[in-house]
């Protein structure tokens, strides 16, 4: 998902990252081609912002590419603030990459406990971007890395806010060299 971000966006983009492992991950991927075209929540990640920071964004930015790569936890607290965007007319792009769970507590858990004692970390592959269709965005779902960078072509041509969900991997395992195992 990252790396078909990559190669979408350009010097014109606004890039907002939302989210704990998606963002570390983009991060890794995606360039910042220069000063003022990368936002995000810094080293302690308050979740939630990614839409506050692409209104503030596309108002003080009309004429730039404004794109929310979330969570699907981050998305969670924030998520119905598309429905600003669509009130004031905001053509906004937010990609999830779902996994269904919070990636960040699962692993954790699941390397001091084991699967049976995991609380709260599991999710659902909610369709988001079914979420933002109802209530008059454009929504886009993806199953494979092909169908991401027509996703991200359509959802910026079409004029409106506009959210794309990509279903992705859910990564139960500690990387090699973690302090949690």
């Amino acid at each position: 998902m990252a790396r078909e971000v990559r190669d979408f966006i350009d010097e014109e983009t606004i890039l907002i990252g939302d989210g704990g492992d998606i963002v570390a991950q983009s991060a890794k991927v995606v360039p910042v081609f220069k000063e003022n075209c990368w936002m995000d929540p810094g080293p302690l990640g308050t979740l939630g912002v990614g839409m506050p920071f692409a209104l503030a964004a596309k108002v003080s930015f009309p004429d730039k590419k404004v794109l929310i790569v979330y969570g699907d936890g981050s998305f969670g607290l924030n998520g119905f603030e598309f429905d600003t965007a669509i009130r004031h007319d905001l053509p906004i792009v937010g990609i999830v990459g779902n996994d269904a769970a919070w990636g960040q507590m699962l692993r954790p858990q699941l390397a001091l406990y084991g699967k049976e004692r995991t609380v709260a970390t599991y999710l659902e592959y909610t369709r988001y971007d079914k979420i933002v269709e109802a209530m008059g965005g454009h929504g886009e779902y993806c199953e494979r890395p092909e169908e991401i960078r027509p996703a991200l072509e359509r959802s910026f041509a079409c004029g409106k806010p506009a959210l794309i969900n990509v279903k992705i991997r859910r990564d139960e395992g500690m990387p090699k060299g973690s302090t949690y195992v």
